[in-house]
């Protein structure tokens, strides 16, 4: 039987219905399609006739985390911003396999729900490892490849790991702490926003696999990748070798003083999106 990554159905619905009232603000539109895996919901923006980019989330988090990002891209681009199954959104209550090609195959799914051959894919944190898990298994249908503060490429650090197994055993709600913002100021709507998601549902208490050098070769694509220095939950200088070993080709940018958190992924993407390949 499978069980739900929610605290409660009590919590789901408190946390979607603020979620949900975040969305109602934004100016996009907000799709839900089937796939094998479940129902996967989707922010949509820009002209369905311009490359498309896909935005996966991280964990914790949901689409309505992109909403500048979105923003900035819609003018020249199809942008999809996808709430990943098994998180705090509005997909699928279901976590899926990390240690199988389910992630893959649900993404593989989704493009072809959605009539993509092809696309480019941004992903931060777990979604960076979903990005990886997706452009390693079908490197044919990822256009480019834009990676921040990656999951799958180092060990993620034991102490989160041990407070979140920690939290869904002894039924203690995590609390966002502010080492993984690296010193930037939060909102206190978006900070409560995420203390709701903290007390909704159970994260992810297990390390994220890491990727071989044999599957990072397999990017001959564009890539690029995005992380800082001051990083307390993903070891970012052991992410930054592992890419320069394996994806030489990358584009890389290491910031100094940025924690986890990457404010405004679209800076990077806009120059490295127009590029010409």
């Amino acid at each position: 039987m499978k069980e739900s990554v929610y605290v409660s159905e009590e919590k789901k619905q408190k946390f979607r219905a603020v979620y949900n009232q975040f969305l109602s603000a934004m100016p996009f539109a907000q799709r839900t399609v089937d796939t094998p895996f479940g129902e996967t919901f989707f922010l949509e923006a820009g002209d369905a006739a311009n490359p498309a980019v896909i935005l996966l989330h991280g964990s914790c988090s949901n689409s309505a985390f992109w909403f500048g990002d979105i923003l900035a891209l819609m003018g020249r681009y199809h942008v999809l911003a996808v709430d990943i199954p098994g998180e705090a959104g509005n997909s699928a209550e279901y976590r899926l396999d990390l240690n199988n090609s389910d992630y893959a195959e649900w993404l593989a799914s989704l493009l072809d729900a959605l009539e993509l051959p092809r696309a480019s894919i941004a992903g931060n944190s777990l979604g960076g490892w979903m990005a990886l898990k997706f452009a390693t298994a079908y490197p044919d249908r990822v256009e480019k490849l834009m990676l921040f503060a990656s999951g799958g490429l180092a060990d993620v650090t034991l102490e989160f790991l041990e407070k979140a197994r920690a939290a869904e055993e002894t039924g203690d709600t995590l609390t966002f702490s502010e080492d993984v913002s690296g010193g930037a100021q939060i909102p206190k709507e978006i900070l409560d926003f995420l203390n709701l998601i903290l007390e909704s549902y159970h994260p992810i208490h297990v390390p994220l696999p890491v990727f071989s050098d044999e599957e990072l070769m397999r990017l001959t694509i564009p890539v690029l990748y995005v992380a800082g220095l001051a990083d307390d939950l993903l070891d970012s200088k052991a992410g930054e070798a592992a890419v320069r070993a394996s994806i030489p080709h990358a584009q890389i940018h290491m910031l100094p003083g940025v924690g986890h958190m990457i404010t405004t992924p679209y800076e990077w993407m806009i120059p490295f999106l127009a590029q010409q390949t």
